[in-house]
């Protein structure tokens, strides 16, 4: 059976999300149409996490959702940022549970596209 790893490359320079003619190696160095990048720095790759939100959304890394939890008989709205934890090889939202045991999610942004997001997010947490 074949696994498809699917990524987004946000371009610094551009603004934009992208996938076209970008690839890794297995070593997880960025490639732009078979050529290594000399500028790096200049592009955040984000992987899919291969689930969708409530209304067809495609979710990955450092996005940010809403999602529901049920706690004693009652359903509060939690807001959170996508993260992958290594130690667990699974999506968790940051400092919370794993995306696989939330429900009803929806995403919000991400901190590229919308960057005001992310602000009232950080604020949010402090």
């Amino acid at each position: 059976m074949a696994f498809t790893i699917r990524f987004r490359v946000w371009d610094k320079q551009e603004k934009e999300f992208t996938q076209k003619g970008f690839s890794l190696t297995l070593e997880g160095k960025l490639l732009k149409f078979g050529q290594p990048i000399s500028n790096e720095d200049n592009y955040v790759v984000n992987c899919f996490t291969g689930l969708k939100d409530k209304y067809d959304k495609e979710l990955f890394e450092e996005d940010i959702i809403e999602h529901t939890v049920a706690k004693g008989g009652n359903l509060t709205q939690h807001t959170g940022i996508i993260r992958y934890n290594q130690e667990h090889g699974a999506f968790y939202l940051e400092n919370g549970p794993p995306l696989l045991q939330l429900f009803s999610i929806r995403k919000v942004g991400n901190p590229y596209e919308n960057p005001i997001l992310f602000d009232l997010y950080l604020k949010s947490k402090s």
